[in-house]
């Protein structure tokens, strides 16, 4: 991570660590979850993040028929039944896609990241055409 005064001054190139700087492009599916829930995801923890996070995104904002998240040590397992942004993974133009996600991708892992204070990666993103679904596999990098 970059210094937070290096981060302050809205630098997108990065010399020390070498770098760029990109806003997550979930960030905005984020603020409309925690708006629907009425409170900060920082509040709460990992192993209570699914119950408050996944009916939101199923039930209020329908950016997926089915969710199912699963955490593991420092691993978290989501499944997305017929997310929103799926077709973003079989556009051959998107590279990005694949490793900061679509906006709910990215915005799971933002959750993640808000509600356990840590940096979260995107470590794969697999796309099943049979059902429908996307299964990613976050990690929390342990500081």
């Amino acid at each position: 991570m970059p210094p937070i005064e290096v981060i302050a001054q809205r630098k997108f190139l990065l010399e020390n660590p070498r770098g760029i700087c990109v806003s997550p492009p979930g960030l905005g599916i984020l603020d409309q979850i925690e708006k629907e829930m009425g409170k900060d995801l920082s509040s709460i923890q990992l192993s209570d993040l699914s119950e408050s996070l996944l009916p939101i995104i199923v039930e209020n904002l329908q950016l997926a028929k089915e969710i199912e998240m699963r955490h593991e040590g420092n691993q978290v397992h989501v499944i997305m039944v017929n997310p929103a942004y799926r077709s973003l993974y079989a556009s051959g133009d998107l590279k990005s896609v694949h490793f900061l996600g679509c906006p709910l991708v990215s915005a799971i892992a933002c959750a993640i990241a808000k509600s356990t204070g840590k940096i979260v990666t995107i470590q794969k993103i697999d796309v099943s055409q049979e059902d429908q679904a996307v299964k990613v596999l976050y990690r929390i990098v342990e500081t």
